[in-house]
């Protein structure tokens, strides 16, 4: 019970608000304002807490969820969001001096994922099993936030608090807010926790703000005489599907380009793993996809190569089957081809973390997760976690698309995934995804116009 969280015998679980120390001495130089982490969090008891944030189409609102053990689903209002990024206004902050007058107040929005989390108990599991963060793209679909049973939440993770005033002692007290107690079912006694601070001014002073840094952990798994299977069961296959490109801009210089970002993401029944091996003497390294069934490899292919891409910003290996682009013709005639056709995979955008068995803590986000490899390198393995989105953005002449000379009129961005079906793909019906894009001329700059795609207005 020294933990102030809710007995074990309570059958639902909760969350509620707590203090690291009932006491911070904050140091702060002379004539300066102070910044200090306060240590509060928000933690899980009797139960993981887990909110699902998806809409049903493009276009559509958002939605939010509560899953509670059981499969029980409870729909709380939207009002509660603030987009993707978390709930909306779900802390206040109030500061008082000595006298109880109130020097600072603040509302904070709060994200239940956390690169960072604490562990307030052992009823829970061993490490967090929730995403690192919330947010979304324009294209994400699903996603999940929660706090593990007898993990917390920091409410600031690596940032924290300004104080400016007099030296002495202040009382700062944070509150869960009235509508979210109220919507979450929180206990009053742990909706809010109070602390101490005493403000000091020293030479040479102020605390570290950053001391303690986001950790992930490196996977290493060896997989030794994996039998190839010719033709895997589609029903435990990755599914890698196309969005629409965005961002899309003209440069105009002494040529123009259309630059533009395009992500592919993967569905289906398992991860993307890839690996290459390279033989002695060779430049490329022969690519294979391995297969899972109830979280165990049980096979590989060749699906292609991999290539060395010496090129200033790039320096490590790459996979030349994953996807490709294209810009099309109203007549369905291709114009033009970004040269852009080599990846090292890495998740960069949840785009649907409710499917069933979606990763949704990747050991590391962006390119730690995958090893893609140096140039002496003998082997890479380069892997797009379920439910995750790999985006690129063609921004360089040779990847974005040369329009100089191309006649104005209306066009097709085309985005491909598994361009030559190289890699075994549960369904390639949705490898190909089309954006549509206008192209004028006005006083000898190129002007583009983007309708919205099924409501979404990326440009």
């Amino acid at each position: 019970m020294g933990l102030g969280i809710t007995p074990a015998s309570a059958a639902e679980p909760t969350i509620g608000m707590r203090a690291a120390r009932e006491t911070i001495e904050v140091k702060r130089r002379p004539n300066r304002a102070a910044w200090f982490e306060p240590g509060l969090h928000i933690f899980a008891a009797d139960g993981p807490f887990e909110l699902r944030v998806a809409r049903a189409d493009y276009g559509e609102p958002l939605t939010l969820t509560r899953t509670r053990p059981g499969g029980v689903s409870e729909p709380l209002d939207s009002d509660l969001l603030q987009e993707w990024w978390g709930l909306k206004d779900f802390i206040k902050l109030r500061i008082t001096n000595s006298k109880g007058e109130v020097v600072k107040r603040r509302k904070l929005d709060f994200c239940p994922n956390s690169w960072d989390q604490q562990r307030v108990g052992d009823g829970g599991p061993f490490k967090p099993t929730y995403p690192y963060f919330c947010g979304g793209g324009p294209f994400t679909k699903g996603m999940v936030w929660g706090i593990d049973q007898d993990w917390a939440t920091s409410i600031f993770e690596y940032s924290g608090l300004r104080l400016k005033g007099p030296d002495g002692r202040y009382r700062l007290r944070a509150s869960i807010t009235k509508k979210f107690v109220s919507a979450l079912g929180v206990p009053p006694e742990q909706a809010s926790a109070d602390v101490t601070l005493k403000l000091k001014t020293v030479e040479g002073g102020g605390g570290c703000l950053y001391c303690e840094q986001a950790r992930a952990l490196a996977r290493q798994q060896q997989f030794m005489d994996v039998p190839v299977i010719e033709n895997p069961d589609p029903a435990i296959l990755p599914d890698l599907a196309a969005l629409p490109a965005f961002g899309m801009r003209v440069s105009n210089g002494r040529k123009q380009y259309l630059r533009f970002g395009a992500t592919v993401w993967l569905g289906g029944a398992s991860s993307l793993h890839v690996e290459g091996f390279r033989q002695e003497g060779e430049d490329l390294m022969d690519a294979y996809q391995y297969f899972y069934e109830n979280g165990e490899i049980v096979g590989k292919a060749p699906v292609g190569s991999f290539e060395y891409d010496k090129r200033r910003g790039h320096g490590h290996w790459h996979f030349r089957q994953f996807a490709a682009y294209r810009l099309v013709s109203k007549e369905n005639s291709k114009v033009v081809r970004s040269k852009k056709e080599s990846f090292c995979l890495a998740p960069t955008d949840p785009v649907d973390l409710t499917l069933e068995g979606a990763e949704w803590r990747p050991d590391d986000i962006g390119f730690g997760g995958s090893n893609c490899g140096g140039e002496s390198s003998l082997w890479v393995r380069e892997v797009l976690p379920l439910g995750w989105g790999d985006t690129y953005y063609q921004g360089r002449p040779g990847q974005s698309f040369n329009v100089t000379n191309l006649p104005d009129g209306t066009y097709y961005l085309e985005v491909e995934a598994n361009p030559g079906t190289l890699l075994h793909d549960a369904d390639v019906d949705n490898n190909i995804e089309r954006r549509k894009v206008i192209i004028k001329t006005r006083r000898g700059k190129r002007i583009l116009r983007v309708p919205p795609w099924r409501g979404i207005d990326t440009g």
